[in-house]
C-alpha cells in the first residue's frame, strides 16, 4: 500500500500541463487557479438578460479544467537517485533505477504538453556525489531546456534523452559524467539549486526521487534553494522512507522546509502512475446561487461525480428553487484545486420574471433615408410570464418599389430603425409571452429623401491632346435610390455620364495646357443633387540640351533631359576634338501636375569652338509652356568678347561660320524651340549651345 504524507496539496503547480485532444470552447468566465492552471465555468442557458415565467428556471452550462490559457511561470527540475542500489529489480524487466526515470520521463510528457504552464526543465543524478545533467546537444554545457525541446529532432524530447541515459554512478547525454554510487542527498540538493537558479520562472518545482536514506544534514543545503523552490521528495521502496535515519537528514525535512510533501512508495513499479498524478489539476466542485443566497451543490453532470481530473470539460443542468416576478441573479461556481491551492471562478446570468404584457409604441416618428431612427414602445400590465416583442415595417405611402426598413434588433422593446428610401411607413410592435396571443400596437415613421453625396478623382494629369478620365462616386443614404449623372471638365465641355452602380465616369482630351476644374453633379430619382469637384492638369511635351553638333562631326544632345517625367541631368565639362571645349554644362526638364506648367532649361558655362575661332561666355536657354501658350528665351553673355545679352542677333565671321544667337524656331507641328548660340559652318557643320524645346 502506498502511504502519503500531503498527496492533496501536491497538486503543484504544474496543472497546467493537462491537455485534451480537441480543445472544446472555453467558459464564458475563465481565470486561472494559483499553479497558473486554467479553469472555466459558462452558464448557457438562459441568456443574458432574459425574460422567464415564474416557477422553477432550469440552468444549464459547462465548466472545465485544463483548457484554457495557462500562466507559464513554473520551472521543473528532476533529480534522480543513481545509487548501486538502484541497480535492483523493480519489474521483471526493469530496475528501480529505470522505474525512478519512467516516473521523471512520463511527468515531463505531461509537462511538455499544450496549455502546459512549465517554462524549463532541468535534471540531476546523485549516488554519494551528484552530476546536473547536460540536457542539450548544442556545444557547452545545457542546463535547462523546454520540456518538450528536441534540438536533434529525433522524435524524443532532449531532458529525456538526458533522463534515459542515467546509470548507476552517472549520466551519459548529452556529456558523460560520473559520481560515486553511494546516497548522500546534500550534493543532489545542491545540484539542484544550481538548476533552479539558472531558472527565471516565478515557481520552480524540483522532484526529489531516491531509495536509499542519507546521514548527512540537509539543513543548509535546504535553506540555499530559495524561497521560489518547492521541493517534493519520493522514498521508493519497501526499504526507504520520508523519515530516513533521523529528521535532519531525511527526505521529509526537504520537503517540509521547502513547502512539498514527501510521499512514500513501498512498490516502486507504482512510480511513473504515482508521480504524474499528484501534479494533475482537479475540479472539484460546481455549486449554484440564486439572488446571493446560499450555495447549493450542482449534481446533475455528464460525469459519475466530481472531482474530475483535468483536462476536461463537463456539462452541467440544475434547477432553481421557484422564482417570482422580478428581477433575479444566477450565479454558477467552479471549485478546483492545482499545485498552487485552491480557487474558483463564477459566471452569473440575470433574469426577470414577468407577467404578460400589454404593449403601446411610440412616435409618430420622422428621419431621412438611410438614417437611424431610435423607435422604442412600453410594456403594460403586471409582468407575470416571458414577453418577446418584434418589430415590423411596412409601406403606407410615397414608397418607391423595392425600398425596405431594417431594425438594428427587431426583437428588441426599444431599437432603431433605418428605412432605404423616402415615404411614409407604418411600424408595428408585436409582443407575446407564450400564453395569450400576441398583442399588437402601430405607429408611423415620415422619411425624408437625402441628397446625394459625390466625390471625385481622374486618372491624373496627361499631356494636352490625351484624354483624361473622370470618375465620380455616387454615395447616398437612400440605398434604394437611382441617379442620373452630369460631368462638366472645366473647359466648356459638359457632358451626360452613365451611371453603373455607384459611379459615373467620362474621358475628355484637354486641347490646351492647364489646370482645369472638373465639376461631377449627381441628381437622385427624388430630385435631391449634390456635386462634387477636383482639378486636372493639361501639360505639353518638353526637352532640353546643353550641346549638339550634326554634320562632319556630330554629337548627340548632351547632356539631355526630356519630361514628362521630371528629369536633371549635368557634366563638369565637355571637349569634343576639333569641334568644341566647354566647362559645365546642365540640362533638366520639369512638369507641374498640378498647373500643367512645363519648363525646358540648359546652360552651359561657356567655352570655345572650332579650335577656339569662337569664344562663348555663359549661355542659357528656357522653353515654358502654360495655359498662356508656348514661350522660349535664352541668354548669350557674350560671343568673341562681344556681349550680347538677350538680344536676337545672326553674326557672320567670315570663312569661319554663321552664328546665330538667341534664335526662337516655331516648328510646323506649332512647337517651338530655343536655341541660345546656333552656329553653321560653310562645309555645313552645326554645333548648338544650350538649346531647348515643347510642344511637340
Amino acid at each position: 500500500m502506498v502511504s502519503q504524507r500531503g498527496v492533496g496539496a501536491v497538486a503543484l503547480a504544474l496543472a497546467g500541463l493537462l491537455v485534451g485532444g480537441a480543445s472544446p470552447a472555453l467558459a464564458a468566465t475563465t481565470g486561472n487557479l494559483p499553479g497558473g492552471t486554467s479553469i472555466g465555468v459558462s452558464i448557457t442557458g438562459p441568456n443574458q438578460g432574459a425574460v422567464l415565467p415564474q416557477g422553477v428556471a432550469t440552468i444549464t452550462g459547462t465548466a472545465s479544467i485544463g483548457l484554457g490559457v495557462p500562466v507559464v511561470d513554473t520551472a521543473l527540475t528532476y533529480v534522480v537517485d543513481a545509487s548501486s542500489s538502484t541497480g535492483s529489480p523493480c519489474t521483471t524487466t526493469q530496475t528501480v533505477l529505470g522505474c525512478e526515470v519512467g516516473a521523471a520521463r512520463g511527468l515531463n510528457q505531461i509537462a511538455a504538453a499544450s496549455r502546459s504552464v512549465v517554462g524549463s526543465v532541468g535534471a540531476v543524478a546523485f549516488g554519494t556525489k551528484a552530476a546536473i545533467a547536460d540536457v542539450g546537444p548544442a556545444a557547452g554545457d545545457q542546463r535547462l531546456t523546454g520540456p518538450g525541446t528536441d534540438s536533434n529532432g529525433n522524435g524524443t524530447p532532449d531532458v529525456e534523452e538526458a533522463l534515459a541515459s542515467i546509470r548507476a554512478g552517472g549520466v551519459d547525454r548529452f556529456t558523460a559524467r560520473t559520481f560515486s554510487a553511494g546516497t548522500d542527498y546534500v550534493p543532489a540538493l545542491l545540484a539542484s539549486n544550481t538548476v533552479t537558479a539558472a531558472q527565471t520562472q516565478k515557481r520552480k518545482i524540483v522532484v526529489f526521487l531516491s531509495d536509499g536514506f542519507s546521514g548527512s544534514n540537509v539543513g543548509a543545503a535546504v535553506a540555499a534553494a530559495g524561497p521560489d523552490v518547492d521541493i517534493y521528495t519520493f522514498a521508493v521502496g519497501a526499504g526507504a522512507s520520508c523519515d530516513g535515519v533521523n529528521y535532519a537528514s531525511s527526505m521529509q525535512r526537504i520537503a517540509d522546509v521547502t513547502g512539498g510533501t514527501c510521499t512514500e512508495v513501498p512498490n516502486p513499479a507504482a512510480l511513473p502512475s504515482i508521480v504524474p498524478s499528484v501534479i494533475n489539476a482537479t475540479l472539484t466542485g460546481l455549486t449554484v446561487s440564486v439572488d446571493n443566497g446560499p450555495q447549493v451543490p450542482i449534481t446533475a453532470l455528464s460525469v459519475a461525480a466530481l472531482p474530475q481530473t483535468g483536462p476536461t470539460q463537463i456539462n452541467w443542468t440544475v434547477p432553481t428553487a421557484p422564482l417570482g416576478v422580478g428581477a433575479h441573479r444566477v450565479c454558477v461556481t467552479a471549485n478546483g484545486n492545482d499545485g498552487g491551492g485552491d480557487g474558483s471562478v463564477t459566471d452569473c446570468v440575470n433574469v426577470t420574471v414577468q407577467a404578460p404584457p400589454g404593449i403601446t409604441p411610440g412616435g409618430p416618428y420622422t428621419t431621412a433615408e438611410g438614417t437611424a431612427v431610435s423607435v422604442g414602445g412600453t410594456l403594460v400590465n403586471p409582468p407575470v410570464g416571458l414577453v418577446t416583442t418584434r418589430w415590423t415595417a411596412t409601406p403606407l405611402s410615397g414608397v418607391g418599389a423595392g425600398a425596405s426598413c431594417s431594425f438594428a434588433d427587431p426583437n428588441a422593446l426599444n431599437t432603431t430603425v433605418t428605412c432605404n428610401d423616402n415615404g411614409v411607413w407604418t411600424l408595428t410592435l408585436t409582443a407575446n409571452d407564450g400564453v395569450n396571443g400576441p398583442v399588437t400596437g402601430t405607429t408611423t415613421v415620415t422619411v425624408a429623401n437625402a441628397n446625394p453625396v459625390v466625390s471625385v478623382s481622374t486618372s491624373g494629369a496627361a499631356q494636352a491632346g490625351s484624354a483624361v478620365t473622370v470618375t465620380g462616386t455616387i454615395t447616398d443614404p437612400g440605398a434604394n435610390d437611382t441617379f442620373t449623372c452630369r460631368i462638366d471638365f472645366g473647359d466648356g465641355t459638359v457632358v451626360n455620364a452613365t451611371v453603373t452602380g455607384s459611379t459615373c465616369s467620362a474621358a475628355h482630351a484637354y486641347g490646351a495646357v492647364g489646370q482645369y476644374t472638373v465639376r461631377v453633379t449627381a441628381t437622385d430619382d427624388d430630385g435631391g443633387v449634390g456635386t462634387g469637384s477636383t482639378t486636372t492638369a493639361a501639360f505639353a511635351r518638353a526637352e532640353a540640351w546643353g550641346l549638339s553638333a550634326a554634320g562632319l562631326i556630330t554629337l548627340a544632345k548632351t547632356p539631355y533631359s526630356a519630361c514628362p517625367p521630371s528629369t536633371n541631368n549635368s557634366t563638369l565639362s565637355l571637349n569634343v576634338v576639333n569641334l568644341l571645349t566647354v566647362g559645365a554644362v546642365n540640362a533638366n526638364c520639369n512638369v507641374d501636375s498640378t498647373t500643367g506648367t512645363t519648363t525646358a532649361f540648359s546652360s552651359v558655362a561657356g567655352g570655345s569652338l572650332l579650335l577656339g575661332a569662337i569664344t562663348i561666355g555663359a549661355v542659357s536657354a528656357q522653353c515654358t509652356s502654360t495655359g498662356d501658350g508656348l514661350a522660349g528665351s535664352s541668354t548669350v553673355a557674350s560671343i568673341n568678347g562681344q556681349i550680347v545679352g538677350t538680344a536676337t542677333a545672326t553674326i557672320n565671321i567670315l570663312g569661319v561660320a554663321q552664328i546665330y544667337v538667341n534664335q526662337t524656331v516655331i516648328g510646323a507641328d506649332g512647337s517651338l524651340t530655343q536655341y541660345a548660340v546656333r552656329v553653321v559652318t560653310p562645309l555645313g557643320q552645326e554645333i548648338v549651345v544650350a538649346g531647348c524645346r515643347i510642344g511637340f
